[in-house]
């Protein structure tokens, strides 16, 4: 298998920080996470929605995916500053995003560092 270098410039200095393995497995966490988050975001109370969409926001930044960092973080906004809530369209742009750029991320995560 060819060597995928980092898909971003985040993951590239987190690569050059901690090593590729470990921003390999940062990645690997924000991936795997992600359903999680999204059902919390989808079916949790009030303050469940707002700490998984602070979560996704802030581990979106992490590994450069910053689409997804900015709608959460409006997303986390509405839900606190007034009494908005998650919306249908919320949870389709999410998975619509995450899934655009979870292709680069999943093939820089799935290599070993040999």
């Amino acid at each position: 298998m060819p060597h995928v270098p980092p898909p971003n410039s985040a993951i590239a200095e987190l690569a050059e920080a901690l090593g590729e393995d470990s921003a390999r497995e940062l990645v690997d966490m924000f991936l795997g996470s992600f359903e999680a988050v999204l059902r919390d975001l989808n079916a949790g109370d009030h303050e469940q929605r707002k700490r998984a969409a602070h979560s996704l926001k802030s581990s979106a930044r992490i590994v450069g995916a910053g689409v997804l960092s900015n709608r959460m973080a409006e997303l986390e906004a509405r839900l606190t500053n007034t009494a908005g809530d998650v919306t249908h369209e919320d949870i389709t742009a999410t998975i619509e995003e995450f899934e655009r750029i979870a292709v680069s991320l999943r093939a820089f995560a799935r290599q070993s560092g040999a």
